[in-house]
């Protein structure tokens, strides 16, 4: 409830009516928006793309995306597990992935850019801090980005520089909330791939290999 009466003039109504804004300015549900992209960007089997336009449990990355060897095998990253073993994790081709994401989420942004109002209020509750989905339930509460957060007054309209600031945010966000747990650890899909094995030999292995295919 407000503590005064709100009082708004006609002239000041017919030019908030005209310039398509609002008086109370709606948040964007982004953390939905995300959700659905990730089905859209056309990264993902299409099998693991579900009717209601969300992915599904145990969906994976197309294997198109993933890093492969010159004899077609998959180029693994070996990582220490500890007790001296280790254990092989997909390479993704990140240039390849960002390039395919990009025309989508620059969609994304155009359509959120259609009305800056709410382009703001995302930025401010969302993109700027870069935070996590849960970081985010707890900065809806607080309702802002600190000093990093655009003014409705001073802001608008926004200059170009901050709508290619926006763009760039929106999409590391998308990137490192949303994608990431799809590219990070993710064990091989070839099943003796997958095994735990001594580390130390692999390293061995992996040393000899080196010299064989560069011919030292």
């Amino acid at each position: 409830m407000f503590e005064k009466e709100l009082v708004i003039n006609s002239a000041a109504l017919e030019s908030i009516l005209e310039a398509d804004t609002f008086l109370v300015t709606p948040t964007p549900d982004i953390q939905s928006e995300m959700v659905q992209l990730l089905s859209k960007v056309g990264i993902f089997n299409l099998e693991d793309v579900l009717e209601n336009g969300q992915l599904a449990p145990n969906a994976r990355i197309s294997e198109e995306f993933i890093m492969k060897n010159s004899d077609g095998s998959f180029d693994y990253e070996i990582i220490d597990i500890g007790g001296g073993k280790g254990r092989n994790i997909l390479k993704f081709d990140m240039d390849k992935i960002e390039r395919k994401v990009a025309p989508f989420v620059n969609a994304e942004v155009a359509g959120l850019l259609s009305s800056e109002q709410q382009a703001v209020a995302a930025w401010n509750v969302y993109i700027a801090k870069g935070s996590t989905p849960e970081e985010d339930d707890q900065m809806v509460q607080n309702a802002n980005a600190a000093s990093e957060s655009w003014s409705y007054e001073k802001d608008l309209p926004l200059s170009q520089d901050k709508k290619v600031l926006f763009e760039s945010k929106y999409k590391d966000y998308f990137m490192n909330n949303y994608l990431k747990q799809f590219i990070t650890n993710q064990l091989p899909t070839v099943t003796q791939d997958a095994a735990v094995f001594d580390l130390e030999e692999a390293k061995k292995a992996q040393a000899q290999k080196l010299i064989a295919d560069n011919n030292l």
